[in-house]
């Protein structure tokens, strides 16, 4: 009898939580069925009582029915139950039916009955409604479908309050930003409000959700047609999947946007370890005090690359990336740009040291000409690279020097001036557009 009454929730002394474990175990309201413990049929002296529970729960597939009523039903004749045990068999009760039994606190769904709802319970009953929800034919092929989506591990068949608790727990494990982007396809929009927003369980699975998929509700008693249930779950699937990959899409938008200013690699990993040895060369020269703040970060040998990345996407935009709204990301954008022109600046002035780690050096390439900005780049040689990038240079060389036959040779100033234009133009190239209204 292990716990029984502080996992229902009920604490207090000594002597109450003697008596609560007394209920349940003297009708074996909890006890062990195929090597797990749960709550069920009690012992034949309370099968009138839960006959009669059952009885109310039938009433309420009409409709939600507060809980007082049912409190009310089991203080009267002929059971006459006392207000100490009255909360204990009736949560038992909700426990052993929570397959098919939604419970609702002040008019919000409960996804999943724990300790903290008990003690509610037990001082405002008045604040819970109750509904049973038992469904058959094609809205059990929905659910089914459903559970297999969601990977629903359950010690019975699933039902449709599994199927809920799944995707009300999907909701709740985004993050801020994934449950406010406009950023994802307006499908996973509606999706994503009809989840945020829903209250009664069967309404969601069979009206509001197919709905916001661009299908027909399903309703009771519809004969069957397995395309119509292929036709909702497909692109339930994929805004789900949408969803699920706003953040970290987010993230590796941010990271484009690093590594397109800077000249980073990718993927991740790669960009922040090269940002690490970068940001330390600067360390002496950074003034500004946002350059000065995003370079300490930058060189913060103790943080790994996804919290290394987080911490300069969270100085750069005063906020952490998954609080983040989509202004947010579009001010994220112009700070980057702002802090990668002064890092570049900074970078600039160690070049002519030639400091080198790793195999790693820098090299400035800037372009300037009347009637145009000045757009300059600092370069990391990477040893990784050397080799494609020795053979480019060997091909240009070989260009402008006429060794290629499709090429006539030409002098030194037109070969440079040639190189300065191709080099103003690649760097216009690869800086980042400007932040967009909407991505689809």
């Amino acid at each position: 009898l292990r716990n029984h009454v502080e996992q229902l929730g009920f604490k207090g002394n000594p002597p109450e939580v003697s008596r609560h474990r007394s209920v349940l175990k003297a009708h074996v309201l909890h006890r062990r069925r195929s090597g797990a413990w749960r709550f069920g049929t009690p012992k034949r002296a309370l099968k009138p009582l839960w006959t009669a529970i059952d009885s109310f729960l039938d009433v309420t597939e009409a409709g939600r029915r507060p809980l007082a009523e049912l409190y009310d039903r089991l203080r009267r004749p002929p059971f006459g139950i006392k207000d100490g045990p009255l909360p204990v068999i009736v949560v038992a009760a909700l426990l052993a039916r929570d397959d098919n039994v939604a419970v609702y606190e002040r008019g919000s769904f409960m996804p999943a009955w724990t300790p903290s709802h008990a003690e509610r319970l037990l001082r405002s009953p008045d604040a819970f409604e109750i509904r049973r929800c038992r469904i058959d034919g094609l809205r059990q092929a929905v659910f089914t479908r459903l559970a297999e989506t969601l990977r629903l591990s359950t010690r019975r068949k699933p039902s449709l309050l599994d199927v809920v608790r799944g995707l009300v727990r999907f909701v709740a494990s985004l993050t801020p930003y994934a449950r406010r982007t406009l950023r994802i396809s307006e499908r996973a929009r509606s999706i994503r409000e009809a989840l945020i927003r829903a209250r009664e369980p069967a309404q969601l699975v069979f009206d509001e959700l197919p709905g916001a998929c661009g299908c027909p509700p399903f309703r009771l008693n519809q004969a069957e047609a397995p395309d119509s249930v292929d036709e909702f779950v497909r692109p339930l699937q994929a805004g789900l999947r949408e969803m699920r990959n706003a953040y970290p899409a987010l993230i590796e938008r941010a990271c484009a946007v690093l590594s397109d200013h800077l000249s980073l690699p990718r993927p991740a990993a790669n960009l922040a370890a090269e940002l690490q040895s970068r940001a330390r060369h600067l360390e002496d020269v950074a003034v500004e005090p946002m350059l000065k703040s995003f370079v300490l970060r930058a060189s913060d040998q103790a943080l790994a690359p996804p919290d290394l990345i987080t911490s300069l996407l969270t100085q750069l935009a005063s906020k952490p990336p998954h609080e983040w709204g989509d202004a947010d990301e579009d001010h994220f954008q112009v700070r980057a740009a702002s802090v990668a022109r002064a890092f570049r600046s900074a970078e600039s002035l160690v070049v002519a040291a030639d400091r080198k780690d790793g195999g790693q050096g820098l090299v400035r390439l800037a372009v300037a000409r009347r009637g145009h900005p000045e757009r300059d780049r600092v370069l990391p040689l990477r040893s990784a690279d050397e080799a494609r990038v020795t053979a480019i240079r060997d091909r240009i060389l070989a260009a402008v020097r006429g060794n290629d036959s499709k090429t006539a040779a030409c002098d030194r100033d037109q070969a440079l001036a040639a190189l300065a234009l191709a080099a103003e133009s690649l760097i216009g190239a690869s800086e980042p557009a400007p932040p967009g209204k909407d991505v689809q």
